[in-house]
């Protein structure tokens, strides 16, 4: 009896043992997440220090204050911030304070800022995007019947999008139907997009932003077209010129990260802006020249992930043995693109 219980002692000993050891890995996991990139904090502000926040906050506690150039490790990427390795934490740091981000596994991790958008939808009622995923939150756009809608991904029974520089949520219950994006290129069809995009405007009536809607249409329908193998979409050549006689009006754009006014297709930087955002999810699609809006981009997409027009360009090149087609929508305050796989 005595053998027995000795036994038994040693056999529970064994496994609180194991199971000590299952946690301390557990806890050993949680304490060290994946370094998905290196970078340092900027040197566009030379006389100022960047700030490590608690939370993706800035009025959450300070953990620690940065010197430009000082080396990073991101372990998370949201729309206004990244997370860095904080000792055995995670820290956050506004997107703009930092720079030359680099995948520590290049071939299995995608560029910088890339959103995949997993789901879409067409609107057959109202939407409304939320900013947290709960109805009683704030809503931070409406959408109405026949606008388009991309997704990153569904979490109890909430489907996630980036609204400008944060997220935004929606209840699935309120979508007569939720599509999905093709998995894998070679799935994609000409019904089933291989990468979608959103993002958002201002729907206000003043004649600056009438005229900007106009442009953002008018870009969208002439950039609507299909791509061979090999072809390229140059920007600014195909969508532009900017010109009355190609149905664009003068309004609002950004010139050396100055607003002006009165500049006819502005605002058709968020066209060429929104298809980088598409591009970026598809491997098979080369971006051969492409130019940001300055240090802090533009307010409507995450930091880093904006593509100008205008005196500067963006083209890119269909590297896929097929065609491709894009698509573009602009309804209540969204730019929704797409691309198709064609036959």
């Amino acid at each position: 009896m005595k053998s027995f219980r000795r036994k038994n002692r040693l056999t529970h000993a064994l496994l609180w043992g194991v199971i000590a050891l299952m946690l301390l890995g557990t806890l050993s996991a949680q304490a060290a997440p994946k370094v998905l990139y290196n970078a340092r904090i900027t040197t566009l502000f030379p006389n100022s220090t960047t700030n490590v926040y608690e939370k993706p906050d800035t009025n959450s506690k300070v953990l620690a204050n940065y010197k430009p150039n000082h080396p990073i490790q991101i372990v998370e990427v949201l729309p206004n911030f990244v997370g860095i390795l904080q000792g055995k934490r995670v820290g956050y740091v506004l997107r703009h304070r930092i720079m030359d981000p680099v995948a520590v596994d290049f071939a299995n991790t995608p560029k910088f800022g890339t959103a995949i958008n997993h789901y879409y939808t067409i609107a057959s009622e109202d939407i409304h995007i939320k900013a947290a995923p709960d109805a009683a939150s704030e809503t931070l756009i409406t959408l109405h019947e026949g606008a388009h809608l991309g997704f990153l991904d569904v979490e109890n029974g909430w489907a996630r999008t980036i609204f400008k520089r944060q997220y935004g949520y929606v209840d699935t219950r309120t979508l007569s139907e939720l599509l999905m994006v093709a998995p894998q290129e070679e799935l994609g069809t000409d019904e089933i997009p291989i990468a979608v995009y959103n993002s958002f405007y201002d729907i206000s009536e003043n004649e600056n932003n009438i005229n900007r809607i106009n442009n953002l249409v008018v870009g969208g329908q002439r950039m609507s077209k299909t791509l061979a193998p090999g072809q390229r979409l140059d920007f600014n050549n195909e969508v532009g010129p900017f010109r009355a006689s190609n149905g664009y009006l003068p309004a609002g754009a950004l010139v050396d990260g100055e607003l002006v006014f009165d500049v006819y297709g502005g605002g058709s930087c968020q066209v060429s802006s929104t298809m980088y955002n598409v591009v970026l999810q598809l491997t098979g699609l080369t971006v051969l020249n492409r130019a940001p809006h300055g240090a802090n981009g533009i307010k409507y997409l995450p930091h880093g992930v904006d593509a100008s027009s205008g005196g500067l360009n963006f083209i890119f090149r269909n590297d896929y043995d097929f065609p491709i087609t894009i698509s573009s929508h602009v309804q209540d305050g969204s730019l929704f693109i797409a691309i198709y796989k064609d036959s």
